[in-house]
């Protein structure tokens, strides 16, 4: 448990240190917590606007971690990296980057809306220069053209169906 919570819990307290964010306490950490058990999985990508946006990308698999992976129609990884979630966030909040990204200081802002096994994702693609956000801001709808992408992803259930 205390490997999980240092892989979790403090990355999170770390980033409301940044910015004009507020601070984080106890029942934040455990709200990341639990959401991190509904969010964690195998996901299905139903739509994906723009069109071609997630390449061959077909499924999205988040883990406890704080790591994903994008996977093609058999299953192998296209690319991986990290993600955070915040549930507290008025939207909640979904940032990840991809390992070739971390390298260039590339992120994506996202934010994120999951009832039962329906996800949905709205992001924008940017950098970090000097502790500042280049790019669109965060998106607050899961719409174009605020946002650059907006993904509808399914839960695949541990018998492979929807």
């Amino acid at each position: 448990m205390k490997s999980l919570f240092s892989l979790i819990v403090l990355p999170l307290f770390g980033l409301c240190l940044l910015g004009d964010e507020p601070k984080c306490d106890d029942s934040q950490g455990k709200a990341v917590e639990q959401a991190l058990e509904s969010f964690v999985g195998t996901w299905r990508i139903v739509t994906a606007q723009p069109t071609g946006v997630t390449k061959d990308a077909e499924k999205l698999v988040f883990r406890k971690d704080g790591t994903y992976a994008a996977l093609d129609k058999k299953d192998h990884e296209l690319w991986a990296g990290t993600y955070d979630i915040d549930p507290t966030a008025k939207p909640k909040i979904w940032d990840h980057r991809s390992i070739d990204a971390q390298k260039s200081g590339g992120d994506v802002l996202g934010i994120y809306e999951l009832d039962g096994n329906n996800l949905n994702v709205s992001c924008v693609v940017g950098t970090w220069k000097e502790k500042q956000w280049t790019g669109k801001p965060r998106p607050t709808a899961f719409t174009l053209p605020t946002a650059d992408a907006v993904l509808e992803l399914r839960r695949v259930t541990t018998t492979g169906k929807e």
